[in-house]
């Protein structure tokens, strides 16, 4: 078809039209999200890896959770792009551009439109669900998949065993953070064999490559471990806590499969069944590679079980890249139907998905400073009870509220070692729940916090209420006895976040508080 609005020449030009639109919708987002500051998970990894900084082992020292990738990688991070808020937005912008190449490269010369639908669609979605969800653990592994992905596609196109040992890597760097990984790793080699078997190629260099990467970043772990002298403490978490925060706020099946699939999605989705219908060819490595890194994402979004928003990001970005890669597929092949079809995927996306998204990042243009009231009012609270002179002085009983956000900022090293209350105020017993308790009271009593920070939030059900204190009446009798409260602070109604200060009696921190109140 070589003549109106179908032709190849039409279909291209309206392929770099909507490019460069691309390009205008990245630089919206950079500039509707540049100010938001670091929120929940974020400022917490920082701070463990200030807390290490400061000589404090984690694990032991440090009662946070997550695997030794989420602190190395959250430390180069840091060390490349700095220790800020902006510096951690510039971070994100630069893991949306890796994202969005990993995706033309996957396309390939016929097909890199592809990266550019999935990067309009998942930066916009993104870019709509606010601060809470940037950077978090599943979207670098995400990133970080699409990558090993893009290297995998490389190097059997160009017949380079070599450009396996990156791939390695990325997939190494997706486990360390979570382990769920492991099932894309496993399936793109076994595709990979599958591929080469049927082409009497040798294997045995892809694979050795591939899995050298893999050892690498294992060896890299051990010695992260071995570093802290970590590994039995490592252990215990994996055994005992890990398990036990899996078992926490489990959403129904039923919850899960309506919120995998984010209703904007289902268009695009839509159109690429059709696309694919309409082209009936053979699927392919490629596809199958496709259908690998959806079942992945599925498979570990229904494992974690909390239905979370960037949990269903591996799932979204793969989903969308068979969609973009159907829909582009579709304006190559000559018939008119299957052309028509691609344009209006093409449509879709940019006159119906991302004015919806974009409304909603638009209507939002604070939400960056609502989320960092408390963290921020916290600090001034800090810097007038005494600032740099409450180094391990101060205790936060929170989780992702803020307290730790604003001990970060203010590079205080905490009391104790410990990121968050998630056990300590469990309704329920377990082992890990009195673990934890003896292992924070031990802490305590050999050096007891002068200031206590109390959020209100209650993980365990999913609320916000300073009730939470009953569910561990030892805590709730000693903070009587010993702590004078001394301020409550609410930032909106009673189901938002709020926090209550405590000081300890006779404590040079209250007496100068009783000088000068805090208001």
């Amino acid at each position: 078809m070589s003549t109106g609005v179908l032709s190849d020449q039409s279909l291209a030009r309206l392929r770099w039209i909507a490019s460069a639109v691309f390009v205008g919708l990245f630089a919206f987002y950079v500039a509707s999200t540049v100010h938001w500051p670091m929120v929940w998970d974020t400022p917490i990894m920082h701070y463990v890896n200030f807390l290490m900084s400061r000589g404090l082992r984690p694990y032991s020292e440090i009662t946070d959770m997550n695997l030794p990738g989420c602190y190395l990688t959250e430390r180069w991070g840091m060390a490349v792009f700095g220790w800020g808020d902006l510096s951690w937005r510039i971070y994100e912008f630069f893991l949306m551009a890796v994202l969005t190449v990993s995706g033309m490269v996957i396309g390939g010369s016929r097909r890199w439109f592809a990266g550019i639908y999935m990067a309009t669609f998942f930066i916009m979605m993104h870019g709509s669900e606010g601060p809470i969800v940037a950077t978090e653990r599943d979207e670098l592994m995400m990133v970080l998949l699409v990558a090993a992905t893009a290297m995998l596609f490389l190097s059997l196109r160009r017949r380079t065993p070599a450009l396996m040992l990156p791939f390695g890597l990325l997939t190494g760097l997706a486990m360390s953070l979570k382990p769920s990984a492991l099932l894309l790793d496993v399936a793109l080699l076994v595709l990979l064999f599958v591929v080469l078997k049927r082409s009497g190629e040798r294997i045995g260099k892809y694979l050795l490559w591939g899995l050298a990467g893999n050892v690498a970043i294992a060896a890299l772990m051990v010695g992260f471990l071995l570093q802290h002298q970590a590994w039995g403490a490592f252990l215990f978490i994996c055994t005992k806590i890990v398990p036990s925060y899996g078992q926490l706020n489990q959403r129904s099946y039923v919850y899960m499969f309506r919120h995998l699939m984010p209703m904007a999605l289902v268009l695009p989705v839509a159109l690429g069944i059709v696309a694919a219908a309409l082209g009936r060819r053979r699927v392919g490595w490629e596809r199958w590679a496709l259908f690998c890194a959806m079942a992945m994402g599925a498979l570990s979004y229904f494992a974690q079980g909390k239905g979370y928003l960037y949990h269903r990001y591996m799932f979204v970005v793969a989903i969308l890249l068979w969609a973009g890669w159907e829909l582009t597929e579709a304006m190559h092949r000559e018939d008119k139907r299957s052309r028509i079809v691609g344009v209006a995927g093409v449509a879709a996306l940019f006159l119906v998905i991302v004015p919806y998204y974009g409304r909603i990042i638009h209507g939002s243009p604070r939400v960056g400073e609502q989320t960092n009231a408390l963290p921020h009012a916290l600090q001034s609270d800090l810097v007038q009870l005494g600032g740099d002179s409450l180094q391990e002085q101060v205790q936060c009983m929170d989780l992702i509220q803020g307290c730790i956000g604003a001990l970060y900022r203010m590079r205080l090293v905490q009391n104790t070692g410990t990121t968050g209350d998630l056990l300590l105020f469990s309704p329920t017993a377990s082992p890990a729940v009195d673990y934890y308790r003896n292992w924070f009271l031990a802490h305590d009593r050999e050096h007891p916090a002068n200031v206590v920070v109390l959020g209100n939030e209650w993980f365990q059900h999913g609320t916000v209420t300073f009730d939470k204190l009953d569910a561990w009446p030892q805590y709730a009798a000693y903070l009587r006895s010993t702590y004078v409260p001394v301020i409550e602070r609410h930032f909106g109604d009673e189901s938002a976040p709020a926090y209550r200060i405590y000081l300890r009696k006779g404590s040079k921190v209250l007496a100068e508080e009783e000088l000068h109140p805090l208001h």
